[in-house]
C-alpha cells in the first residue's frame, strides 16, 4: 500500500507534466492517477515512460465538467491503495516548509479524515511567451496571502474517510471525520484564511501572456469558465517575491547529489536525472479499462447544478426543497444548515433561520466557518452588540483576515462607536485596495458608513480618500463612483469629479445621471484646462 498519491485530471497540459511530475516524486509522492480529458495527444503516449517505470497511471474520461467525476472515481477505484490522496493541478506545486519529504510532513495529521494546504496565486512575473526554464524557476511573484483567492484550499484526504468530492477543493466526509488545516484549524468549506507557516501551494495559474490565451481558448476539465478578468486581477496583484520552493528543491538536490555532479545542469535537467534514480513500489492492484461514472456522484452533480441555477434565478420556494434533499443525503455537513441559514434570511425569516445556524454550532462549534455565518447573521439581524463578540472570535482564530476586521468595523459602527470602527476600517478598506481582497458588495457598504459619518463631522478629503481606496475593489459598480463624485462637487473638486465620471461613463454609457454630472461638470471647469 503507497502511504501518499496524487490524483490529476488534465487536457492537454502535456508539456508541462514532466516537471509537475519530477518535482512531487522528489519532495516524497509514491504514485500518480492522471485523468486524461480528451488531450489532443494522449497522455498515455506523453507519459509513457513514468508509466513504464511504475508510477503513473493513466485514466481516459471523455466529457466536459468531468473534474468531480474523476476525483470520485479515483476516491473508490484507487482509494484503497493509498493512505493518503492528494488532489491538485498541473499549475499547482507542494511546498513542505518544515521538512523536505511530503509522507514526513503528513504523518502529524494522520488522525484525522483530511489536511488542507492554503494556495498562493502568482502571476506572469512578466512573461509574455513560456518560459524555457519552466514554471517553478520562471514564476517567482506572488500575490498577498490576504488576497481572496488565496482563501482557497487544496486537500490531501484519507479516502476511507470520504464520501464524496464537494468540488475541486474540497470533500464530503464521514460523519466522524473532518479536514483540519496545518494548525488543526477544522475546515468546512472550501475557502479558509491562508495560512503558510508550514506548507503551502503555488499556483502557477496565469502562466505567460501567451498561454493565458491558449488557456482561454483550451477551456478545462471542470465547469467554471476562466475569464480574463480574472486572469488580469491575479497578475495585477503578484507583486509579492516567493522563491520558498527554489529554496527547497535546493535542499532535495543538495542532499541527493552531494558531490554536486549536476552543477552544471538547469533545474529541469537536475530534477528530471535525480526523479530517474528513483522507483515506486510495484502497483499490484488491478486498474479498470475504463471509467464507469458512480450514480451517487451523478445525482449529487444534478442536484446541485439545479441548485445553482435556482440561486441565479432567485427562487427562494425552490430553493428549499433542493437543500433539505442535500441536508437529509449529509445531516453532518456543516455547510448545509448555512445555506439553510441565508435561505430563511433572504425570504425575511431570522427564526428558522438561527435555528439552523444553531445546528451548524451543534456539529462545529466555535469553528471559523460558522463563527463567520454567525457574524454575518447578526449584522443582517442588526444584533450588532453579538456581531461584535462573534467578530472578536473570529479575530482570534484569524487576526489579519481582512473580512473579519470588515464585519468588526461594521459591528462598531452600528453599535455607534463611530470612532472605533473607523480606527478598524479605514486601515482595512486600505489594506483591501492594496491586495484586492475585500468582498467588494461588503467594502462599498462599509465605505458608505464610514464616509457618511466623515462628511457629518466635514472630513471631506479624508472621506474621499476612503472612497477611492474602496472604488480599488469594485470592478464594475457606477452607484459607489457616483457618491465619491458626489463629494468631490460638494468641495469643488471638479477635475478629479470629471476624472471619475469619464470612468463611470465607460461602465454605464447612457446612464442619465453620469451624462447630467458630466454636463454640469464641463460647464464650471475653466476653458481648456484638462483633468488630473
Amino acid at each position: 500500500m503507497d502511504y501518499l498519491s496524487l490524483c490529476l485530471i488534465c487536457k492537454d497540459e502535456n508539456d508541462y507534466l514532466a516537471e509537475w511530475l519530477d518535482y512531487h516524486i522528489l519532495v516524497g509522492v509514491d504514485r500518480f492517477y492522471i485523468y486524461d480529458n480528451e488531450s489532443r495527444v494522449s497522455l498515455r503516449e506523453t507519459l509513457k515512460e513514468y508509466i513504464e517505470r511504475g508510477w503513473v497511471i493513466v485514466m481516459d474520461i471523455p466529457g466536459k465538467a468531468m473534474q468531480l467525476h474523476a476525483y470520485d472515481h479515483c476516491l473508490r477505484t484507487f482509494g484503497p491503495n493509498t493512505f493518503w490522496l492528494g488532489f491538485i493541478d498541473t499549475d499547482e506545486f507542494i511546498v513542505p516548509k518544515t521538512c523536505l519529504n511530503l509522507k514526513d510532513f503528513l504523518k502529524e495529521y494522520e488522525g484525522y479524515g483530511a489536511m488542507a494546504v492554503s494556495t498562493l496565486f502568482f502571476g506572469t512575473g512578466g512573461h509574455k511567451e513560456r518560459p524555457a526554464a519552466g514554471q517553478i524557476a520562471s514564476y517567482l511573484l506572488r500575490t498577498h496571502e490576504t488576497f481572496q483567492e488565496n482563501k482557497l484550499i487544496k486537500s490531501f484526504v484519507r479516502p476511507e474517510q470520504v464520501m464524496l468530492p464537494n468540488s475541486p477543493h474540497d470533500f464530503v466526509y464521514k460523519p466522524t471525520a473532518w479536514c483540519v488545516n496545518e494548525d488543526f484549524k477544522r475546515i468546512d468549506y472550501q475557502r479558509f484564511p491562508n495560512s503558510i507557516k508550514k506548507i503551502q501551494v503555488n499556483h502557477y495559474y496565469c502562466r505567460s501572456e501567451s498561454e493565458i490565451d491558449l488557456k482561454m481558448k483550451r477551456g478545462n476539465a471542470g465547469d467554471l469558465p476562466w475569464t480574463r478578468l480574472r486572469f488580469s486581477q491575479i497578475n495585477k496583484y503578484a507583486t509579492f517575491l516567493d522563491r520558498t520552493i527554489l529554496d527547497v528543491l535546493e535542499q532535495v538536490i543538495s542532499l541527493q547529489d552531494p558531490e554536486g555532479r549536476l552543477k552544471g545542469l538547469g533545474l529541469l535537467e537536475k530534477m528530471a536525472t535525480l526523479a530517474r534514480k528513483r522507483s515506486p513500489t510495484p502497483f499490484l492492484s488491478n486498474v479498470p479499462d475504463n471509467v464507469v461514472l458512480h450514480q451517487q456522484m451523478i445525482e449529487n452533480i444534478a442536484l446541485r447544478t439545479l441548485l445553482g441555477e435556482a440561486q441565479d434565478r432567485n427562487d427562494l420556494e425552490n430553493l428549499e426543497p433542493m437543500y433539505k434533499q442535500l441536508l437529509q443525503d449529509t445531516p453532518h455537513k456543516v455547510t448545509c444548515y448555512t445555506d439553510l441559514m441565508w435561505l430563511y434570511l433572504l425570504r425575511g425569516q431570522p427564526d428558522p433561520a438561527w435555528q439552523y445556524l444553531a445546528q451548524a454550532w451543534r456539529l462545529a462549534p466555535n469553528t471559523f466557518f460558522v463563527l463567520l455565518n454567525m457574524t454575518q447573521y447578526f449584522l443582517r439581524v442588526s444584533n450588532f452588540e453579538m456581531a461584535e463578540k462573534t467578530a472578536r472570535l473570529l479575530l482570534e482564530e484569524a487576526p489579519h483576515d481582512l473580512q473579519a476586521l470588515g464585519f468588526l468595523a461594521d459591528a462598531l459602527m452600528g453599535l455607534n462607536r463611530y470612532e472605533e470602527g473607523l480606527k478598524v476600517g479605514i486601515p482595512t478598506i486600505e489594506l483591501a485596495a492594496r491586495v484586492g481582497e475585500l468582498p467588494e458588495k461588503m467594502s462599498v457598504n462599509l465605505v458608505k458608513k464610514m464616509a457618511d459619518y466623515l462628511l457629518q463631522k466635514k472630513e471631506y478629503q479624508q472621506a474621499v480618500n476612503l472612497w477611492e481606496a474602496g472604488l480599488a475593489c469594485v470592478k464594475d459598480d457606477v452607484n459607489p463612483v457616483l457618491e465619491l463624485v458626489q463629494i468631490l462637487l460638494q468641495i469643488g473638486d471638479y477635475p478629479r469629479a470629471q476624472q471619475w465620471l469619464l470612468v463611470a461613463q465607460k461602465l454605464e454609457p447612457q446612464n442619465q445621471v453620469v451624462q447630467k454630472l458630466l454636463r454640469q461638470v464641463n460647464g464650471k471647469r475653466p476653458a481648456g484646462r484638462k483633468p488630473r
